[in-house]
């Protein structure tokens, strides 16, 4: 039973029991239950609107009443007090109610006007009338309520100490998050739920979060989904018909289905998309940071990557334009490139840091490339070669991996919001720098740069695609990244072919490079991750310009 408060001002007492007995018998019928205050005085209507806290969810204000030294003169008392209610609380839902007067021919477009959400004729008010009747109003309460997160329709369990969570809660609040699913759930006809249980995943783009919700419905199974939540519902849009666009190119068991395949909201502003699962699934990054056994790693790369990406790539494989065209930093990327340069640029000089000697080559090669999309001193001809694209996810990284865990773990993919036509070397690419910079020495260990000299060997085998070198004392997540790693650089060009054309080999570095210049611009990585990233990226520039120089 959800309880709301409800504030009714008219000042003839006849109407009250008739109003409120044919609202409640409506709300009722959602379980809802009204606590209605009364006034006949506009005044004490006044005083209730502004002091109730919290504020009334929702009004009924007759807007006519009798002058004092005219009781035969009536006035419009009612607009002021509709004008008051919206200035005090936006969530609260106006109704004007009133048989009118002839002398007054727009003062139901002026109750609009002032305010009110619904203005209805007091003879209307009648269950036969479909514009004004109680039922058609009390919808409308509803619908409002819930849209703005007034009233929720589940409790959200979610995890009290995991900061990402909270974080997610306190963002956009459990009225509102409970409101969206709810929409997704009754999209799939599903009903009856009374709690959700709230994970985090990932951060999207655009501001978006993606989360992990549960549900079970009375008598019923399991729902489990993905939920992508953005005040952007453009960009949610984007991404649903992405998703329509990847299933037709992903085999059907690697992608996450969107249901219902269009955004939901807005509640307070907010928009969703929900994407089915039929497992417990957890992020690859947090399912390689439990240390799986190397042969469950095996298994889960080959399906993602042979399967299912590898599959789809090749079979929509196409000539393209040079990669050269292909790259092209925007403004805001260059300057947050040139603002990590900076930044870090102290930390690489010191032996306590990066240790290197300068970094004049360094800057000046990766200045190049951002401005100029090419490594430095390779002339254009040698780059003006078409190269190979194909459909991508386009974003496939640690968090956009699911790893359904059952007898055999599963993986699947969410978020398409980047998918279409890339390089033949985009996913691998993307998916390799995100290993090293998320899932290499989490923790502690990439708080210091004591480990920086094996970062930047990694880095460098992955570009000459050699066996990851030997770290000491690995952590059983750093052991399981590099178990994934080796296996992509050993099997890269079973699932990207190109890969073995002699005239193609350099574009795995400049994508390589290109993705380590786009970690190092982000600000939840630790600085030495990033200041790594800086120094990775150079370096695959380098190798890519010996092999096109050759």
């Amino acid at each position: 039973m959800h309880i709301i408060r409800g504030l009714l001002v008219d000042d003839e007492k006849k109407n009250h029991r008739r109003s409120i007995d044919r609202l409640n018998t409506q709300f009722k019928r959602f379980g809802w239950e009204v606590r209605w205050d009364t006034c006949t005085e506009p005044e004490e209507g006044r005083r209730r609107i502004g002091t109730a806290a919290p504020p009334y969810d929702v009004v009924l204000i007759d807007l006519l009443y009798a002058r004092e030294d005219f009781p035969d003169l009536m006035e419009q008392v009612g607009l002021e007090l509709i004008a008051e209610a919206r200035r005090h609380s936006h969530r609260t839902y106006v109704i004007g109610i009133s048989s009118g007067e002839r002398t007054m021919p727009d003062l139901f477009g002026q109750a609009l006007e002032h305010g009110a959400h619904r203005v209805v004729r007091r003879y209307e008010f009648t269950h036969q009338s479909l514009e004004s009747s109680p039922a058609t109003i009390v919808r409308a309460v509803r619908e409002h309520l819930l849209n703005n997160g007034t009233v929720r329709t589940m409790d959200i369990e979610a995890d009290q100490h995991d900061p990402a969570v909270q974080s997610l809660v306190e963002r956009i609040t459990e009225p509102t998050l409970s409101q969206l699913y709810s929409r997704v759930l009754e999209a799939e006809g599903v009903g009856d739920v009374d709690t959700m249980q709230l994970s985090y995943l990932a951060s999207g783009a655009s501001g978006a979060v993606v989360c992990s919700v549960a549900a079970a419905s009375r008598g019923g199974p399991m729902q489990r989904h993905v939920l992508k939540v953005s005040r952007d519902e453009q960009s949610l849009t984007s991404e649903a018909q992405r998703n329509a666009a990847a299933l037709k190119v992903f085999p059907p068991t690697l992608l996450v289905r969107q249901r219902p395949e269009r955004a939901v909201g807005p509640v307070n502003g907010w928009y969703a998309l929900g994407a089915t699962l039929t497992d417990q699934a957890t992020t690859l990054r947090a399912w390689l940071a439990a240390g799986p056994p190397g042969s469950d790693i095996e298994d889960v790369m080959h399906r993602l990557f042979v399967e299912g990406l590898g599959a789809a790539h090749i079979a929509n494989r196409e000539d393209g334009p040079p990669l050269v065209e292909q790259l092209r930093f925007s403004h805001l990327r260059r300057r947050l490139v040139a603002g990590a340069l900076e930044e870090f640029g102290p930390a690489l000089l010191r032996t306590d840091g990066g240790g290197l000697s300068d970094i004049v080559e360094l800057t000046r090669e990766l200045r190049s490339f951002t401005e100029e999309g090419r490594p430095l001193g390779v002339p254009l001809d040698r780059l003006r070669r078409p190269t190979g694209t194909t459909y991508a996810h386009g974003d496939l990284h640690g968090g956009n991996v699911l790893v359904c865990q059952h007898r055999y773990p599963m993986p699947v993919l969410i978020d398409t919001g980047a998918f279409g036509r890339l390089n033949w070397s985009a996913d691998a690419a993307r998916f390799a720098v995100d290993l090293v910079m998320r899932s290499v020495d989490t923790g502690v260990e990439s708080m210091f740069f004591t480990r920086f000299a094996f970062w930047r060997e990694l880095s460098l085998c992955l570009g000459r695609r050699t066996a990851p070198p030997v770290p000491g004392s690995p952590t059983a997540g750093t052991r399981a990244a590099l178990t994934a790693l080796a296996w992509l650089v050993t099997n890269l060009s079973t699932i990207c072919p190109d890969a073995e054309a002699a005239d193609r080999a350099w574009e795995w570095q400049v994508a390589l490079a290109e993705y380590f210049l786009r970690a190092a611009c982000h600000p939840d990585l630790p600085p030495p991750k990033r200041a790594s990233a800086l120094v990775a990226a150079h370096d695959q520039l380098r190798e890519a310009t010996g092999l096109l120089l050759r």
